[in-house]
């Protein structure tokens, strides 16, 4: 046979140890702790206004997109033996010396790695001077 006390004693003890790790708001001295049931307290709430993000103070004064300094990016605009002339999207001419390693059209889009004319060397043209050290034509 059963015993008739079982059930009912099951549901107690299940009550209370449900009821040990329930939080209880102790707000008798006007904080927001809280504790539980068996006297653990847990650490107060966050506010609920998040913080906001400071107003830039103005645009970056140069592109945050750059290329390296030693490289031009732009479109061929004179293609004429040891002297190419690039233009970049900004408008800027480039008179780059040196041999380009590949035959170049007018309108290609190149990738040039450059370095600083040497010591006695003339600019090849009107543009900014610099010596071709890799090209890549990119379209």
């Amino acid at each position: 046979m059963h015993n008739p006390w079982a059930i009912p004693v099951a549901v107690i003890v299940v009550g209370l140890l449900g009821a040990c790790d329930q939080p209880t708001a102790n707000n008798r001295d006007g904080t927001d702790q809280v504790t539980t049931a068996s006297g653990s307290a847990e650490a107060p709430m966050s506010p609920s206004d998040l913080p906001t993000l400071a107003t830039p103070s103005a645009p970056p004064t140069r592109p945050t997109d750059t290329l390296p300094d030693a490289v031009v990016a732009g479109r061929v605009a004179v293609a004429s033996g040891s002297c190419t002339e690039v233009t970049t999207d900004d408008g800027v001419t480039w008179s780059l010396s040196g041999d380009a390693g590949v035959a170049l059209a007018v309108g290609d889009t190149v990738r040039v790695k450059v370095a600083e004319l040497e010591v006695g060397e003339e600019p090849c043209g009107p543009g900014e001077a610099a010596r071709i050290v890799s090209l890549t034509v990119v379209g």
